[in-house]
């Protein structure tokens, strides 16, 4: 990468700068919405897990909660502090049991390839160790898309055509993604940039259900942290 002046006068793209803060995604509508939590005086802990849950909305084929999550998180001081939310496997999922069904190896689109989560865990640490707002208001953004809609750009559409029949197969997950990618489908045959999909209820059911799983870990927390000191 060089730092020197570019070329003004051919088509290019210039280095981004700021000094109030910087969100970067592969997706514009995500990149705002940390963008938007940071103007609105949150911290860049705010700003990443808004972002994370968003992006698992609209642009599921990159991240999602039932996924792993690893963060570096810079204070202003002190050293850096990193996060391993990766799953674990389940615990029984023993070598013996795969072994007597015949299987010398996992397909990555079984349930048996799936992890125990460890995103939620992560966003609710991050959040209540590090973050600034409550995650009602952090969440809020990727709660409205699956509520009320969001444009599909033209690379999550082509994502979700290319990918179709992988869900197609599955009755738990089709329902619930596969409507967004006929849309996407029909909105690209028209040639039309601005087509809204309709609510997806079951993700925002589920990403309301992180909100309640992180207040019930945050006031699990403060009891036992309650308990320690009346001990001490």
């Amino acid at each position: 990468m060089s730092w020197g002046q570019r070329d003004f006068m051919v088509p290019g793209r210039s280095l981004a700068v700021g000094d109030r803060g910087m969100a970067a995604t592969s997706h514009p509508a995500v990149t705002l919405a940390a963008v938007e939590i940071l103007r609105s005086g949150g911290n860049a802990v705010d700003a990443a897990i808004a972002a994370i849950a968003l992006q698992g909305v609209i642009d599921p084929h990159m991240t999602g909660i039932g996924g792993d999550c690893f963060a570096i998180y810079a204070p202003a001081s002190g050293k850096p502090v990193a996060v391993n939310g990766s799953g674990r496997a389940p615990a029984k999922a023993e070598l013996g049991w795969f072994r007597q069904r015949g299987l010398a190896s996992i397909p990555d689109d079984s349930p048996h390839a799936v992890t125990v989560p460890g995103a939620v865990d992560a966003w609710c640490r991050l959040a209540g160790d590090y973050g600034s707002k409550g995650l009602d208001e952090v969440l809020a953004p990727a709660i409205r898309a699956a509520e009320t809609g969001f444009v599909v750009t033209p690379r999550a559409a082509l994502d979700w055509a290319r990918y179709a029949d992988r869900i197609e197969r599955h009755q738990t997950g089709a329902p619930v993604y596969l409507p967004r990618w006929r849309r996407a489908r029909r909105r690209q045959q028209a040639q039309s940039s601005r087509t809204r999909r309709d609510a997806a209820p079951d993700c925002a059911r589920g990403t309301r259900r992180v909100l309640r799983r992180c207040r019930r870990r945050r006031n699990r927390r403060d009891i036992e942290g309650a308990g320690r000191s009346d001990a001490a």
